[in-house]
């Protein structure tokens, strides 16, 4: 039996050493892809507008509710709250997420280091270093226009 063992070029703990050494690595480039798209704002493009202003149709942004569009190249977030419409950017000053609107707080937060803004784009809380880019936005015959 030892003669057979020795022979084998491909044995069956030399197939297990490399599936478990498969399955670490896979796990390990794996953490690292999740990782670095969690906290680096993706390229693909939003919407394409490139434009100085943009226009969204009102029933695109329920009250309570916001939008990520595209404006100027650069990710933006639409809010329509009771109180009007807000347009800001969607990239926290502090690593770049991208920011998210939160109904229930009446706030923006930033799921990297849980930074928080108002509708005005204001530090409220958290790391970042300054507020958030806002820009003109207004209602205008059931058109969201911003810019």
């Amino acid at each position: 039996m030892e003669e057979s063992s020795k022979g084998d070029v491909f044995g069956r703990r030399t197939f297990l050493d490399y599936m478990i050494g498969f399955g670490v690595t896979s796990w390990a480039l794996l953490t690292v892809y999740v990782t670095g798209a969690y906290l680096w704002p993706s390229k693909k493009s939003i919407g394409t507008n490139t434009e100085d202003s943009v226009s969204i149709p009102l029933s695109d942004v329920p009250e309570g509710s916001s939008r990520k569009i595209r404006y100027k190249a650069n990710p933006a977030i639409v809010v329509r709250t009771k109180e009007g419409v807000f347009a800001l950017s969607a990239v926290c000053p502090h690593l770049g997420c991208l920011v998210n609107w939160h109904d229930g707080e009446k706030l923006i937060e930033c799921p990297c280091h849980a930074a928080k803004f108002d509708l005005r784009g204001n530090v409220l809380g958290g790391p970042s270093p300054k507020p958030l880019e806002t820009f003109k936005a207004e209602i205008k015959e059931n058109v969201i226009k911003i810019g």
